[in-house]
């Protein structure tokens, strides 16, 4: 172009010429490129306790090895998953080797030129179809107390709370575990409730406002709405009138916490898992003695089973994806092996019975005919909710054993919360 003058500038790398002979510019590089995998994985919407989770494997998967990233080869992770690893649960193994693969993968697409121009060598993977845990299935049954059980579990912890040397906490503690043993909360989720998730207005019974589910495939939080079923809303109503205000915090704060700690914000998970474990070994009866917040969550989806909600409404409370996952949850109430079994004897009574005839055993025991006289077989399929005469689809408590007796905690002024 006439009267313009063109000017051809030098394009140089922007990335500082480094080599990575040097340990600690190599401890510098590395350290990097485990910062940009995290950005990477808080970028694609992962929560922070997984990133964290990915990132302790990694670290100590490049400890065990005892060399750089880059220079990494499948035998390390030969070694670190059949020798180091060997004593772990499978699913603890088949975790670290995911995020173990996924940070390579990670370095491939982002790094690998930048890496190979450095240091002569092609960064890969050194998790491969060789050495990759395998995962069969999860064949490990839950079984939770009955409901039996559990009434009377609930009803010693509640009469042991008046004489508690911490009756807050421990009220705090017995509150969580009834909600839990209703609604069939995750503990991450009943630690994270707010005071303002708590919504009695919402529906025939009240809802729960659940804003920290558990998401699947980098979602995040799934939140949902989960109805106060059974002794919920009372329980609730109890605990916001008249103890939750006894606390050191404000609560009439924005987010202030359902179940908050003794020095303020919300309670951690391993607190509440701790009360609940003693709690059980001191009240719990009968064949199952220890008991988590997920085997109450279990308890939980299973009673409602029993009771006649099905298994799309169980999914819906539990929050679960798959339906596939809630069966899981409700295997101890299931009953088609019992109903087939019920059912095949009394058409086999009825067959003997239309027919009038006897057959003669062959060798002298009892007639055949005794198959007529087994009691009939119930209808097949569950009860109805609300009207089971079965000791072990009982309700735990009832309304009017929620609080413990004879001491009275503060209350929230102007609450105006509507009882049950």
């Amino acid at each position: 172009m006439r009267g313009h003058a063109v000017a051809l500038g030098v394009v140089r790398d922007l990335r500082s010429p480094r080599s990575l002979a040097d340990p600690a510019e190599a401890a510098a590089d590395q350290e990097h490129l485990l910062a940009e995998f995290a950005l990477a994985r808080l970028a694609h919407g992962v929560a922070d306790g997984t990133i964290r989770g990915e990132l302790a494997a990694v670290v100590e998967f490049l400890d065990a090895a005892g060399v750089w990233a880059w220079e990494i080869q499948p035998a390390h992770a030969d070694r670190f998953l059949g020798d180091t690893q060997r004593d772990r649960a499978s699913e603890t193994r088949r975790g670290k080797a995911g995020a173990i693969d996924l940070f390579f993968r990670f370095l491939e697409v982002r790094y690998r030129g930048e890496l190979h121009e450095l240091t002569g060598r092609l960064v890969a993977s050194p998790i491969d179809a060789v050495n990759r845990p395998r995962h069969s299935g999860d064949f490990h049954v839950r079984v939770p107390p009955s409901s039996t059980a559990l009434a009377g579990f609930f009803a010693a912890w509640r009469t042991e709370l008046p004489t508690s040397r911490k009756w807050l906490t421990a009220s705090r503690h017995y509150a969580m575990a009834r909600l839990a043993a209703e609604v069939g909360l995750r503990l991450r989720e009943l630690c994270c409730l707010r005071l303002d998730d708590v919504h009695f207005d919402h529906g025939p019974l009240g809802k729960l406002h659940v804003r920290a589910g558990k998401g699947a495939r980098g979602s995040g939080p799934r939140e949902r709405l989960v109805p106060m079923l059974g002794d919920a809303r009372a329980l609730l109503v109890w605990w916001v009138q008249q103890v939750r205000g006894e606390f050191i915090d404000d609560w009439r704060l924005p987010r202030a916490p359902l179940f908050p700690s003794e020095r303020g914000g919300p309670i951690g998970g391993d607190t509440f898992a701790v009360a609940l474990r003693a709690a059980a070994a001191r009240h719990l009866q009968g064949p199952v003695r220890l008991l988590s917040p997920h085997v109450l969550r279990h308890a939980c989806a299973s009673r409602l089973y029993a009771e006649g909600l099905s298994l799309l409404a169980v999914q819906q409370l539990l929050g679960h994806r798959w339906l596939q996952t809630t069966m899981r949850y409700v295997h101890v109430a299931g009953e088609a092996i019992e109903v087939e079994y019920q059912q095949a004897a009394e058409r086999a009574a009825n067959r003997f019975k239309e027919s009038g005839d006897a057959v003669e055993p062959a060798d002298g025991g009892r007639p055949a005919g005794h198959l007529a006289r087994q009691r009939p077989a119930t209808a097949a399929g569950r009860g109805r909710l609300g009207g089971l005469d079965r000791e072990d689809v009982a309700p735990v408590g009832g309304p009017a054993d929620l609080g413990p007796p004879g001491r009275p905690g503060g209350h929230l002024p102007g609450a105006g919360l509507p009882a049950r």
